[in-house]
């Protein structure tokens, strides 16, 4: 192997000041940069759609077809309500003329004379009877103890 060089440092012909000045960098005006045109022709969009998003959409609008139905649905039953009220309340009104005029149609001293001309008589000189019956009391229902007797005597039997 051969020996490190010794390093010797030159004094004698340094003189402050005679050394080399760092260059200076120079601030470069900054070009700015080459755009290319942009190809319209060429340029693709993509769209890219969400399938869970577009199936949320098409439930809402389902929906809302499905509500407005139901609310056309609820106007006209509640108008047949309306006009079936009316109705029964008409009905109601005849009725209770038709009654006032059969009862007021009959006269019932006619009517007690033809039921007593066939042996008819009056409620106030019937006889009445009572009766009065007893129930028996049923039979109690064996306990549980009586069913595990009754289960074990027919296993061992």
């Amino acid at each position: 192997m051969t020996p490190k060089p010794k390093i010797q440092y030159i004094g004698q012909f340094y003189v402050y000041g005679s050394e080399a000045q760092a260059l200076a960098a120079k601030e470069k005006k900054r070009k700015p940069k080459t755009k290319l045109p942009m190809a319209g022709l060429d340029r693709i969009e993509k769209i890219y759609i969400d399938p869970l998003a577009l199936i949320g959409i098409a439930v809402s609008v389902v929906m809302l077809v499905a509500m407005v139905a139901g609310a056309v649905r609820i106007q006209t039953d509640w108008a047949e309500y309306e006009q079936m009220s009316q109705y029964v309340s008409q009905l109601k009104k005849t009725n209770a003329q038709l009654e006032h005029q059969y009862r007021s149609g009959y006269d019932l001293k006619q009517i007690e004379e033809k039921a007593l001309a066939l042996g008819m008589i009056p409620k106030e000189e019937a006889q009445t009877i009572t009766a009065t019956v007893t129930i028996p009391e049923p039979e109690p229902e064996p306990g549980f103890w009586e069913d595990v007797i009754w289960f074990f005597s027919g296993l061992f039997a």
